[in-house]
């Protein structure tokens, strides 16, 4: 789902046994306006030291997933500018920078992606201070001052770009800046004199107050601003810009459960549109007992239609996606392929049309002909009777304001050339209650329902630690490597979900009142 979360916790989740700290930190009130995103944690030291201490980190370093990442141009670039950084604050690359400085309450405001324009700051006793390596070396910068504090700075150029370093000690905090202008105006902050601040930014203030209470670790983002980050564009692994483009800010706090953790999200947007809670908690009704993974819609639009018909109706294999990344060859023999009057000449295909026999577009016609109020899709995996291949195998409840069954068979069998029986999963249609069914499960009983909340637009689940094995297979033969490097987050999900080797279970709900959304994701540990 949703804005650079994704990304930054779920490593978060990774990290995170933190011990309980204030539950008001104050440290948005010293950073400078501008910011694009914020983070902050309780106690940062203590995060970083179990990250490093734990099984999950060492399994994600052995990983396909992790070979990948670091083959990207964009952890590439990280690397750049932590050599850089190194290099010009005289510290060795080789030492660990960041647990060095890494103290008890902790934030960082982010304000450009190009030249990695940042504020780090951190609570930091004297004798670990004076322990650091880049504390050591303040002699070899030019000694400052901004608002009666010293700061040291240096800067250096390769020829194409400067890099600065500038930092200082004030009042317990450690502050690391990479540029004079923002560690002045952060000690402006810190000298307690009137200047502008994260907290005091629109963007902040408006969706920390849809959030008051602060987790182990937060995220606060302003999406207007990354959303014109060709660098968000660009690495943003969900894909989704469009669907966000109508929020503007959000947050997303981490908090450590007994067993596990839970995500509290909020994203401020467009109004919710009116929501048939009767409709939703008819379909939830159907989630089968022997699921592996459901989620459930209010309010689908046809898009989402059509991409569950198509998963459950079609049935498409399993396979790994080809990406051709070389030119074609040329030929000697080839005549000339045009010339400079002929730049109105159009050369490029239209794309691929699926075949007639297995379009679901009139199927989707006819479904949302009866103006469907809310979806649910449920999928359950089991091994065929040889015990080689894995079957996922799914269904959708539909529960429509006019639900009709002849009408929706009428459409199957004009849409697919798809044989009801005699297939491995055959597919089969019925009608509970005015809730229409498309299934290629076999009979199965219904869950215990979960409590629908009012305003929940989404909720789903899945069930790692019973799935895992039967998905690791699966996985295996569509991450079938194929001799290129692929991309990350592709072709290499077996070995992210062993590096999870913890997690029992994910769920997830979804709740609209007004123009906030809230999400609140639970992450569930097996138990020793």
């Amino acid at each position: 789902m949703k804005p650079l979360i994704a990304a930054v916790l779920a490593v978060g989740a990774l990290w995170l046994y933190a011990q309980k700290g204030p539950d008001n930190l104050q440290t948005a009130a010293l950073m400078p306006s501008g910011a694009i995103f914020y983070v902050e944690a309780k106690d940062f030291h203590r995060v970083l030291t179990e990250w490093n201490g734990s099984g999950e980190r060492r399994r994600w370093l052995k990983s396909d997933n992790a070979t990948v990442l670091s083959q990207s141009r964009l952890l590439q670039r990280l690397m750049e500018a932590q050599i850089q950084f190194a290099t010009v604050a005289e510290v060795p690359v080789e030492m660990n920078m960041v647990n060095e400085l890494a103290g008890t309450e902790s934030a960082m405001a982010f304000y450009e992606f190009s030249t990695l324009r940042f504020v780090y700051m951190t609570r930091m006793d004297g004798t670990r201070l004076d322990q650091s390596e880049l504390w050591k070396n303040r002699k070899s910068y030019q000694p400052r001052e901004a608002a009666g504090i010293p700061f040291y700075l240096k800067t250096e150029t390769d020829g194409h770009q400067s890099y600065t370093v500038s930092f200082a000690s004030h009042d317990g905090w450690m502050v690391v800046a990479t540029d004079a202008e923002l560690m002045a105006r952060t000690l402006a902050l810190l000298a307690g004199k009137a200047a502008g601040s994260v907290s005091t930014e629109a963007w902040y203030k408006d969706t920390v107050a849809q959030a008051p209470q602060v987790g182990d670790l937060r995220l606060v983002y302003n999406f207007t601003a990354l959303r014109k980050s060709p660098q968000f564009r660009t690495y943003w692994i969900q894909r989704n810009q469009t669907d966000l483009a109508a929020f503007t800010s959000g947050s997303a706090d981490l908090f450590e459960l007994p067993a596990g953790f839970e995500e509290r999200r909020v994203l401020l947007g467009p109004t919710a549109s009116e929501i048939d809670g009767g409709a939703f908690s008819k379909v939830v009704g159907h989630i089968p007992q022997s699921a592996s993974v459901y989620r459930a819609w209010a309010n689908p639009n046809r898009a989402l239609v059509r991409s569950i018909l198509q998963q459950v109706v079609v049935s498409d294999p399993a396979s790994g996606i080809a990406v051709i990344k070389n030119a074609p060859q040329v030929s000697g023999d080839a005549p000339i392929a045009g010339s400079e009057s002929d730049l109105e000449t159009r050369i490029d295909q239209p794309p691929f049309q699926r075949s007639s026999a297995n379009n679901v577009d009139a199927l989707t016609d006819a479904v949302m002909a009866m103006e469907p109020k809310a979806l649910l899709h449920s999928q359950v995996t089991h091994l065929t009777g040889d015990r080689v291949f894995v079957l996922p195998e799914s269904e959708v409840a539909l529960a429509c304001a006019k639900p009709d069954r002849p009408a929706l068979d009428k459409a199957l069998q004009s849409s697919i050339n798809v044989v009801k029986t005699g297939s491995l999963d055959p597919l089969t249609t019925s009608d509970d209650n005015g809730v229409l069914l498309l299934s290629r499960f076999t009979a199965h009983t219904t869950m215990a329902i979960p409590t629908v909340v009012k305003g929940e637009t989404y909720l789903a689940d899945y069930e790692h630690a019973a799935e895992g094995p039967r998905y690791r297979r699966l996985f295996g033969v569509i991450d079938h490597k194929t001799g290129e490097a692929p991309a990350f987050f592709s072709s290499n999900l077996q070995s992210l979900g062993d590096s999870l080797y913890r997690l029992r279970r994910v769920s997830m709900t979804t709740q609209e009142d007004g123009e906030v959304t809230r999400d609140t994701v639970r992450y569930e540990f097996l138990t020793k």
